[in-house]
Protein backbone atom coordinates (compact mmCIF):
# COMPACT_ATOMS: atom_id res chain seq x y z
CA UNK A 1 0.00 0.00 0.00
CA UNK A 2 1.23 3.56 -0.43
CA UNK A 3 0.01 6.90 1.53
CA UNK A 4 1.31 9.67 -0.13
CA UNK A 5 5.15 8.77 -1.93
CA UNK A 6 5.63 6.04 0.76
CA UNK A 7 5.52 2.50 0.43
CA UNK A 8 4.20 1.36 3.34
CA UNK A 9 4.90 -2.93 3.04
CA UNK A 10 3.56 -5.44 6.01
CA UNK A 11 6.99 -5.86 8.54
CA UNK A 12 8.98 -3.12 7.36
CA UNK A 13 9.77 -1.21 10.40
CA UNK A 14 7.60 2.28 9.44
CA UNK A 15 8.96 5.36 11.04
CA UNK A 16 5.78 7.95 9.05
CA UNK A 17 2.74 7.97 11.98
CA UNK A 18 -0.01 10.24 12.41
CA UNK A 19 0.61 13.22 14.46
CA UNK A 20 -0.85 13.91 17.89
CA UNK A 21 -1.53 17.54 18.60
CA UNK A 22 -1.18 19.69 21.71
CA UNK A 23 -4.92 19.24 22.47
CA UNK A 24 -4.73 15.21 22.48
CA UNK A 25 -6.71 15.07 18.65
CA UNK A 26 -5.19 13.12 15.84
CA UNK A 27 -6.14 12.69 12.40
CA UNK A 28 -5.23 9.49 9.83
CA UNK A 29 -2.13 8.49 8.76
CA UNK A 30 -3.97 9.23 5.17
CA UNK A 31 -5.21 12.24 6.19
CA UNK A 32 -2.13 13.49 8.12
CA UNK A 33 -0.43 13.81 4.25
CA UNK A 34 -2.99 15.13 2.62
CA UNK A 35 -3.16 18.04 5.09
CA UNK A 36 0.74 18.08 5.05
CA UNK A 37 1.07 18.26 1.16
CA UNK A 38 -1.84 20.56 1.03
CA UNK A 39 0.57 23.11 3.16
CA UNK A 40 3.94 21.80 1.40
CA UNK A 41 2.18 23.14 -1.81
CA UNK A 42 0.88 26.23 -0.24
CA UNK A 43 4.29 27.29 1.36
CA UNK A 44 7.13 25.01 0.38
CA UNK A 45 6.85 24.35 -3.40
CA UNK A 46 8.58 27.10 -4.55
CA UNK A 47 11.42 26.87 -3.08
CA UNK A 48 11.46 23.34 -2.02
CA UNK A 49 9.76 22.30 -5.41
CA UNK A 50 6.67 20.21 -6.24
CA UNK A 51 8.23 16.82 -5.96
CA UNK A 52 10.73 18.17 -2.94
CA UNK A 53 13.69 17.93 -4.89
CA UNK A 54 15.19 21.56 -4.11
CA UNK A 55 14.17 22.33 -7.57
CA UNK A 56 11.65 25.13 -7.04
CA UNK A 57 11.23 28.31 -9.00
CA UNK A 58 13.03 30.48 -6.71
CA UNK A 59 15.77 27.86 -5.88
CA UNK A 60 18.22 29.26 -8.76
CA UNK A 61 17.95 32.70 -7.14
CA UNK A 62 18.76 31.01 -3.29
CA UNK A 63 21.73 30.39 -1.19
CA UNK A 64 22.42 28.40 0.01
CA UNK A 65 20.23 26.13 -2.69
CA UNK A 66 16.73 24.76 -0.69
CA UNK A 67 16.68 21.18 0.98
CA UNK A 68 16.70 17.95 -1.27
CA UNK A 69 13.66 16.44 0.91
CA UNK A 70 13.77 13.49 -0.99
CA UNK A 71 17.25 12.39 0.65
CA UNK A 72 16.55 12.35 3.59
CA UNK A 73 19.49 13.95 4.83
CA UNK A 74 19.27 16.93 7.34
CA UNK A 75 21.81 19.24 8.81
CA UNK A 76 19.66 19.68 12.12
CA UNK A 77 19.02 17.09 14.16
CA UNK A 78 19.36 15.26 17.61
CA UNK A 79 20.23 12.43 16.29
CA UNK A 80 23.94 11.45 15.06
CA UNK A 81 25.93 11.98 12.26
CA UNK A 82 23.82 9.55 9.53
CA UNK A 83 20.79 9.04 11.41
CA UNK A 84 17.27 9.95 10.61
CA UNK A 85 16.21 13.35 12.54
CA UNK A 86 13.34 13.16 14.84
CA UNK A 87 10.08 14.18 14.38
CA UNK A 88 11.00 16.99 16.60
CA UNK A 89 13.75 18.00 14.86
CA UNK A 90 11.91 18.30 11.82
CA UNK A 91 9.23 20.55 13.36
CA UNK A 92 11.55 22.50 15.29
CA UNK A 93 13.05 23.95 12.31
CA UNK A 94 9.69 24.56 10.54
CA UNK A 95 8.90 26.07 13.38
CA UNK A 96 11.75 28.59 14.35
CA UNK A 97 13.10 28.51 10.36
CA UNK A 98 16.81 28.81 9.72
CA UNK A 99 18.33 32.26 10.74
CA UNK A 100 20.50 33.82 7.57
CA UNK A 101 18.69 32.20 4.86
CA UNK A 102 15.52 32.22 2.91
CA UNK A 103 13.96 29.27 5.01
CA UNK A 104 11.58 31.26 6.72
CA UNK A 105 9.86 30.16 10.16
CA UNK A 106 6.28 28.84 10.51
CA UNK A 107 5.19 29.30 14.34
CA UNK A 108 1.98 31.40 12.71
CA UNK A 109 0.62 28.09 11.34
CA UNK A 110 -1.31 25.89 13.67
CA UNK A 111 0.14 22.79 14.98
CA UNK A 112 -1.97 20.32 13.69
CA UNK A 113 -0.73 22.05 10.22
CA UNK A 114 3.21 22.05 10.90
CA UNK A 115 2.72 18.67 12.38
CA UNK A 116 0.89 17.36 9.10
CA UNK A 117 3.69 19.17 7.21
CA UNK A 118 6.14 16.92 8.97
CA UNK A 119 4.63 13.87 7.86
CA UNK A 120 4.35 14.70 4.75
CA UNK A 121 8.02 15.65 4.09
CA UNK A 122 8.81 12.29 5.50
CA UNK A 123 6.88 10.48 2.68
CA UNK A 124 9.07 12.32 0.22
CA UNK A 125 11.81 9.95 1.04
CA UNK A 126 12.47 6.84 1.05
CA UNK A 127 14.72 6.68 4.24
CA UNK A 128 12.32 6.75 6.47
CA UNK A 129 10.30 3.71 4.83
CA UNK A 130 13.46 1.13 5.52
CA UNK A 131 14.87 2.96 8.23
CA UNK A 132 14.44 2.96 11.74
CA UNK A 133 13.41 5.59 13.80
CA UNK A 134 16.59 7.34 15.77
CA UNK A 135 16.74 8.33 19.19
CA UNK A 136 18.18 11.69 19.82
CA UNK A 137 21.53 12.65 21.89
CA UNK A 138 21.36 12.69 25.85
CA UNK A 139 20.89 16.34 26.44
CA UNK A 140 22.90 16.96 29.83
CA UNK A 141 21.38 19.86 32.19
CA UNK A 142 22.69 23.19 30.83
CA UNK A 143 25.83 25.01 31.81
CA UNK A 144 26.29 28.85 32.38
CA UNK A 145 28.15 30.45 30.30
CA UNK A 146 31.01 31.88 32.23
CA UNK A 147 34.11 33.45 31.58
CA UNK A 148 35.63 29.76 32.44
CA UNK A 149 33.56 27.94 30.47
CA UNK A 150 34.81 30.26 27.50
CA UNK A 151 38.12 29.59 27.88
CA UNK A 152 37.69 26.29 28.01
CA UNK A 153 35.99 26.17 25.15
CA UNK A 154 38.24 28.22 23.26
CA UNK A 155 40.75 25.84 24.45
CA UNK A 156 38.43 22.83 22.79
CA UNK A 157 38.21 24.90 19.70
CA UNK A 158 42.15 24.96 19.39
CA UNK A 159 42.69 21.30 19.86
CA UNK A 160 39.78 19.83 17.48
CA UNK A 161 41.40 22.61 14.69
CA UNK A 162 37.95 24.48 14.27
CA UNK A 163 40.29 27.15 13.06
CA UNK A 164 40.93 25.08 9.56
CA UNK A 165 37.67 26.31 8.54
CA UNK A 166 35.96 28.56 10.41
CA UNK A 167 39.58 30.32 11.08
CA UNK A 168 41.03 31.99 14.46
CA UNK A 169 38.44 34.36 14.81
CA UNK A 170 35.34 32.34 14.22
CA UNK A 171 34.34 34.25 11.28
CA UNK A 172 34.01 31.48 8.55
CA UNK A 173 37.61 32.32 7.05
CA UNK A 174 40.35 29.55 7.99
CA UNK A 175 42.41 28.44 5.25
CA UNK A 176 40.18 25.61 4.37
CA UNK A 177 37.48 27.91 3.72
CA UNK A 178 37.86 28.34 0.02
CA UNK A 179 38.00 24.57 -1.13
CA UNK A 180 34.77 23.05 1.06
CA UNK A 181 31.78 21.91 -0.79
CA UNK A 182 28.89 20.19 0.51
CA UNK A 183 27.48 16.57 -0.53
CA UNK A 184 26.40 17.38 -3.63
CA UNK A 185 29.30 18.82 -4.77
CA UNK A 186 28.09 22.62 -4.47
CA UNK A 187 30.40 25.00 -3.18
CA UNK A 188 29.96 25.73 0.69
CA UNK A 189 30.97 28.22 3.16
CA UNK A 190 31.83 27.52 6.86
CA UNK A 191 29.47 29.36 9.73
CA UNK A 192 30.64 32.97 10.55
CA UNK A 193 30.25 31.94 14.60
CA UNK A 194 30.62 35.92 15.11
CA UNK A 195 26.75 36.07 14.25
CA UNK A 196 24.06 36.84 16.69
CA UNK A 197 21.73 34.17 14.89
CA UNK A 198 23.21 30.85 14.16
CA UNK A 199 21.41 28.68 11.42
CA UNK A 200 20.81 26.22 14.16
CA UNK A 201 19.40 28.16 16.72
CA UNK A 202 20.86 30.81 19.55
CA UNK A 203 20.24 28.43 22.31
CA UNK A 204 22.94 26.87 24.51
CA UNK A 205 21.22 23.26 23.71
CA UNK A 206 20.97 24.03 19.95
CA UNK A 207 24.96 24.55 19.71
CA UNK A 208 25.55 21.92 21.39
CA UNK A 209 23.56 19.12 19.30
CA UNK A 210 25.45 20.64 16.32
CA UNK A 211 28.73 20.21 17.75
CA UNK A 212 27.94 16.48 18.81
CA UNK A 213 25.65 16.06 16.24
CA UNK A 214 27.31 17.13 12.87
CA UNK A 215 25.61 18.83 10.02
CA UNK A 216 25.01 15.76 7.46
CA UNK A 217 25.52 17.06 3.55
CA UNK A 218 28.57 19.13 4.93
CA UNK A 219 31.86 18.87 6.18
CA UNK A 220 31.02 19.86 9.80
CA UNK A 221 31.51 16.56 10.99
CA UNK A 222 30.32 15.16 14.46
CA UNK A 223 32.60 15.52 17.46
CA UNK A 224 30.19 12.84 19.55
CA UNK A 225 32.58 10.05 19.81
CA UNK A 226 35.92 12.43 20.14
CA UNK A 227 34.53 15.16 22.95
CA UNK A 228 33.14 14.40 26.59
CA UNK A 229 29.42 16.24 26.97
CA UNK A 230 31.65 18.63 28.69
CA UNK A 231 33.39 19.52 26.61
CA UNK A 232 31.25 19.64 24.23
CA UNK A 233 29.29 22.41 26.29
CA UNK A 234 32.53 24.02 27.07
CA UNK A 235 32.45 24.73 23.47
CA UNK A 236 29.29 25.42 22.45
CA UNK A 237 29.35 28.23 25.45
CA UNK A 238 32.51 29.48 23.59
CA UNK A 239 30.79 29.76 20.43
CA UNK A 240 27.49 31.45 22.08
CA UNK A 241 30.21 33.98 23.86
CA UNK A 242 31.14 35.24 20.23
CA UNK A 243 27.77 35.81 18.82
CA UNK A 244 26.62 37.67 22.30
CA UNK A 245 29.69 39.91 21.67
CA UNK A 246 29.24 40.66 18.18
CA UNK A 247 25.69 41.45 18.66
CA UNK A 248 26.08 43.81 21.44
CA UNK A 249 28.74 46.07 19.05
Amino acid sequence: MRVGGLSMAVGVAIALVAPTVADGTEESLAEAVARGRTVYMEQCASCHGVRGDGRGEAAAYLNPPPRNFTTGVYKFRSTMSGQLPTDDDLLRTITIGIAGTSMDRYAELPERDRRALVVYLKSLSPRFDREQASTPIPLPPPRPLTTESAVRGREVYERMQCAACHGDGARGDGPLADDLSDAGGLPIRPADLTRPQLKGGKAPESVYRSVMTGLDGTPMPSYGDSLMPEEAWDLALYILSLSLREGTR
